[in-house]
């Protein structure tokens, strides 16, 4: 019991293999139920929210979330008013006395703040920003994905606005009673408060003068003189005011295969480094403000580490500088949804994060996956061709629920509904994405088994190794999105970066679904962490590779035993340089550029059959050195090959493999387990073994370790098994 009028003071704590959301020194499970910030169903005290608040708490969930912004608490004049944010811990409090609640707090500047000061605000290199309705009730963040009007992160006069207003809100706050019940404050902005740059799919964020004159300042402090910065960028640059920032044309222009060349534009490099960089500052500032200010411990929570299903626009508005928030002690706990590709998404997906869980669980941060996903029982308003059953969406749930639970992270159920489609809206009106017995009684049973485990290391016997870098992406070209295309990222012209995705994307998609048990770390891990579990590596989105780098990677590859894989563009640059030579200095396999009109690389290995459509003309990479083929171009140049060495096995795929029977096929070559031999989503750990399958049927699951259990899959179901006793826990 976490006690009805005794303060909350919760932490996130590293015990064993994974962090712990601890509430009064208790472990308590990282399940939360949330509110949208749509009217209609954002106000806990309202009639539909009140509802929803009831039926989770009822069943099992004692944590929720609510949103507020700051322009419904501070006015034009300065008044200063908690009222609201307070009737909103109320309405969950009445409902459920013993709940905790995280506030998701909107530090955005409000419209009038923006109108006030045009020259703070973001700028766009493509476009002016546009008007936004303004009558009606209002959704703040609805315009965010177009170009609109905000305040820039770059802007000091907004950033002491926030951080003074957000001091104010934590003293004041903390002091009341409503307070007491506070668990964390989750600090959100940019589009739709996950700290994407604003605009940034269709458009090139930030030009604006409070943009320009950061990156000025942060490029005084990298090459402290004129000088040093011409001869780095190969411009002659007069003074510091001189500097500007690089336009659509410039961003979206190629050196090689997908690549900017350092040499040559040095400019665009910078630009994105200092664009993820201060952003990361600048959270790491709002979150140091939180914990002064806050009067007990807090869980201080914030939307980063977006890496798969970015579409492309990883540098435009991902989030890059993942390690500088990973090595921030004032953060706690990471969030976001599951991946929006269709691969992930609805019955037959992989449900899996848009986030890296692996380093975010190891650096000891909470995270949080939001499911936001519709069912059969409210339909979806953006897709009006969705479709479910009331079967399906118990299948999905258990997946995208247990999911972040066996790598050692939680979620939380995120409720569009009463902005839905409820199919019997004329007689019963809108309702809750989840308010349906049997659904609720799902809610139920996955509460208690999490709960049952919230103790338990979320040991799972990975044997796959995926290597990713984000930074890396500020040396990628991601062209910008056409929202007029028929399928955004399908459609040519429409796909930013296509190959990364195929390493991101395609590649984990893939082994969730191979029976292969994998885990993801930094570029910046490798030489710390320890490879002898592992017989299959991964370099996935690895293109850039210092002399340090290099010299490191040969010397913790030396003595591995195993197969190891380069995808793409692997060590294509050194940071100062670009080219085939360097990547064949690493890899060995005699890498050229090639230019197709249309490159599909087709793949065999060991009777699997995989293809791959880019789509478009552009620049991709064929083996010139002797290899054991397994890929070709089109034209019939190599694309995919292996070669031994003395203790392992070197691999390159020109892209990356999909398949789950072909990335099966290579972890037996690799002496991987194979738990699964079906094309199933098959996850373990956390003492549980989750299959999420379409066609169902008999299957027999081999553990690491040797156990093995005997099931019959229903079609289209989720099973979730207890590895400990082998009982099946949900068929």
């Amino acid at each position: 019991m976490m006690g009805m009028n005794r303060p909350l003071a919760a932490r996130v704590e590293m015990r064993g293999d994974r962090p712990r959301l601890v509430i009064n020194d208790r472990v308590v499970n990282p399940l939360f139920y949330g509110l949208t910030d749509c009217p209609g169903s954002r106000w806990s005290w309202e009639e539909v929210p009140s509802r929803n608040i009831q039926v989770f708490s009822g069943h099992g969930i004692s944590l929720f979330q609510v949103d507020i912004w700051f322009e419904q608490l501070f006015d034009e004049k300065g008044k200063f008013d908690l009222s609201l944010v307070r009737r909103q811990i109320v309405g969950v409090k009445e409902i459920s006395p013993e709940a905790g609640v995280m506030i998701r707090l909107h530090v955005n500047a409000p419209g009038w703040w923006c109108r006030r000061f045009p020259e703070e605000c973001v700028g766009y290199a493509d476009t002016e920003p546009k008007k936004e309705k303004d009558w009606g009730l209002s959704r703040p963040l609805a315009g965010d994905n177009g170009c609109p009007l905000r305040a820039s992160f770059f802007s000091e006069k907004w950033k002491q606005w926030a951080l003074d207003h957000l001091s104010v809100f934590c003293r004041e706050l903390a002091e009341t009673t409503e307070g007491n019940s506070v668990i964390g404050i989750q600090l959100s902005n940019g589009v739709y408060g996950e700290w994407h740059q604003f605009g940034f799919l269709e458009h090139d964020p930030d030009t604006g003068s409070a943009a320009r004159n950061a990156f000025i300042e942060f490029l005084r402090s990298r090459y402290r003189t004129v000088s040093a910065l011409s001869k780095a960028w190969g411009q002659t640059i007069i003074e510091w005011d001189k500097v500007g920032v690089p336009d659509s044309s410039e961003r979206e222009l190629i050196d090689e295969g997908i690549l900017r060349d350092p040499s040559r534009n040095r400019w665009v490099i910078d630009y994105y480094q200092f664009l993820h960089n201060d952003t990361a500052e600048l959270i790491i500032d709002l979150a140091k403000t939180v914990k002064k200010n806050w009067s007990r411990d807090i869980v201080a929570a914030v939307f980063y580490g977006y890496f798969h299903g970015m579409f492309g626009r990883l540098a435009a508005g991902g989030h890059l500088a993942l390690e500088q928030i990973l090595a921030a002690p004032e953060i706690d706990c990471l969030c976001g949804p599951q991946s929006y590709r269709k691969e992930a998404r609805g019955m037959g997906g992989t449900g899996h994060s848009r986030g890296l869980l692996g380093p975010v669980v190891r650096a000891g941060k909470l995270w949080l996956d939001e499911m936001d996903e519709p069912t059969s029982y409210v339909g979806c308003s953006w897709d009006t061709s969705y479709e479910s059953t009331i079967d399906d969406d118990v299948a999905v749930m258990r997946l995208n629920v247990l999911h972040p639970v066996i790598r050692g992270a939680g979620m939380w159920w995120y409720d569009f509904g009463p902005n839905a489609l409820t199919p019997d809206a004329g007689n019963y009106g809108v309702s809750g994405t989840w308010d349906h017995p049997v659904l609720m009684k799902e809610v139920e049973k996955l509460a208690e088994i999490v709960a049952d485990r919230v103790e338990l290391d979320c040991a799972r016997g990975a044997d796959v190794l995926i290597v990713h870098d984000p930074s890396s992406f500020c040396y990628t070209v991601g062209r910008r999105l056409n929202f007029n295309c028929e399928e955004l990222g399908d459609k040519e012209g429409n796909c930013g970066d296509p190959v990364s995705a195929h390493s991101i994307d395609s590649l984990t998609e893939g082994l969730l679904r191979s029976g292969l048990i994998h885990d993801e770390i930094l570029l910046s891990e490798l030489d710390s962490h320890d490879l002898s579990d592992y017989r299959l590596i991964f370099f996935a989105t690895t293109p850039v590779l210092t002399a340090e780098q290099r010299k490191a990677l040969k010397e913790k590859l030396s003595g591995f035993c195993g197969h190891i894989v380069l995808l793409s563009f692997f060590g294509w640059s050194d940071d100062r340089q670009m080219g085939a030579s360097l990547a064949h200095e690493l890899g060995g396999f005699g890498p050229e550029i090639v230019e197709m009109n249309r490159p599909v690389q087709r793949l065999e290995l060991d009777g699997a059959v995989d293809e791959q459509d880019l789509v478009e003309k552009m620049q991709v990479v064929k083996i010139t050195a002797p290899v054991t083929v397994v890929g070709r171009w089109e034209d019939g140049s190599l694309s995919a090959g292996f070669r031994k060495e003395e203790t392992s096995v070197w691999w390159y795929f020109a892209i990356a493999p999909g398949n789950p029977a072909l990335l099966r096929a290579l972890g037996r070559r690799a002496g991987c387990h194979v738990v699964n031999k079906n094309d199933d989503t098959t996850l373990l750990g956390c003492g549980l073994l989750v299959v999420h399958s379409l066609p169902g049927g008999d299957r027999v699951l081999r553990l690491p370790g040797g156990k093995t259990f005997s099931v019959d899959l229903r079609p289209r179901s989720t099973t979730v098994i207890d590895v400990a006793t082998g009982q099946i826990l949900l068929d």
